[in-house]
């Protein structure tokens, strides 16, 4: 096993046949993967390797048709890994299963009358996503809704990832679970754009956009039978429900500006923007080097979908 971020991912885990990408954006988007995600473990393990495909429906977002792991443009991947922080009960390790989609094939809604959040003031003018008119927090839903499938060319890249870490789950292989049984899970589904930074002059800090990513840990709410963030398995079948509104009361740090890239996923519960502003330049060892703040914009509005896993 790997130990490295929640968001590092696999070198074996990227489809070979993204040729509709241009090569320079492709290595830009493997780049800034395998720095944000872990390695994941062999889906094939000593026997028959494990295909899977994937459904997704509901309110605020879904899919066209069926996505079959393996083929063009569509990633599916499960495995354990650790982490260099806790994730609950049972220490570091955890377990994820993961969607990637590299082309337009889905659609989001989110209503802007449901969105809140603090405005961001460095980034107001511009907000941060291409083809937007109105200032953070709403220009999510101004993102997401406006007509175009995801991703785009500018967001080439969507991660739907669901893990057990930080949900107190005693049992933290999704692919132990029992048949019927229910565990509680972290949502994060990433729209990556590219990677932030420093000097001014660079390529990535001349655009405006942000990265984005939308980051909720399951629990079940006072009243409630089920968490609001859960897997169930039946047969063959892994279904992720998600009915949030980013409300865990103990992921509800907010995220200070930071001189790390590194996403604040697991002490914010919010749809968390990303961007980079470059300080003044300083002198290190005769070289020219700029301090790089990272910025993390925030919002809450309910999603509500669920995406079944059926392994085949």
């Amino acid at each position: 096993m790997k130990k490295e971020n929640d968001y590092s991912d696999s070198k074996g885990g990227f489809m070979t046949k993204h040729r509709t990408l241009k090569a320079v954006g492709f290595f830009v988007v493997l780049a800034v993967i395998v720095a944000f995600l872990a390695l994941p473990e062999s889906q094939a393990g000593a026997g028959k390797p494990i295909k899977w495909k994937a459904t997704v429906t509901g309110a605020n977002l879904w899919g066209y048709g069926e996505f079959i792991g393996g083929v063009d443009h569509v990633n599916i991947n499960n495995g354990l890994a650790t982490n260099e922080y806790s994730c609950g009960p049972t220490g570091n390790s955890y377990s994820y299963i993961e969607l990637q989609v590299f082309v337009p094939s889905l659609q989001f809604y989110m209503d802007a009358n449901t969105v809140s959040g603090p405005p961001d003031d460095l980034n107001n003018a511009l907000c941060g996503f291409p083809n937007t008119t109105v200032a953070w927090p709403y220009c999510v839903a101004d993102f997401l809704n406006n007509n175009n499938p995801h991703p785009t060319a500018d967001y080439p890249h969507i991660i739907l990832r669901f893990t057990t870490c930080g949900c107190g789950n005693l049992k933290t292989d999704l692919m132990a679970m029992n048949n019927g049984e229910i565990l509680p899970v972290r949502m994060s589904l990433l729209f990556f754009s590219h990677i932030w930074g420093c000097p001014p002059s660079s390529p990535f800090t001349q655009k405006t956009f942000l990265n984005l990513n939308m980051n909720a840990h399951g629990y079940i709410k006072d009243g409630a039978t089920l968490p609001d963030i859960y897997i169930q398995r039946v047969g063959d079948v892994w279904t992720a429900y998600v009915d949030t509104v980013f409300d865990n009361p103990a992921y509800q740090i907010l995220p200070p500006d930071s001189t790390s890239a590194n996403w604040p996923v697991m002490i914010s519960d919010n749809i968390l923007g990303q961007y980079a502003t470059c300080g003044d330049p300083i002198k290190v060892k005769n070289k020219t080097t700029y301090i790089t703040t990272y910025h993390y914009p925030c919002a809450k509005a309910p999603l509500k979908f669920q995406i079944a896993f059926t392994k085949y």
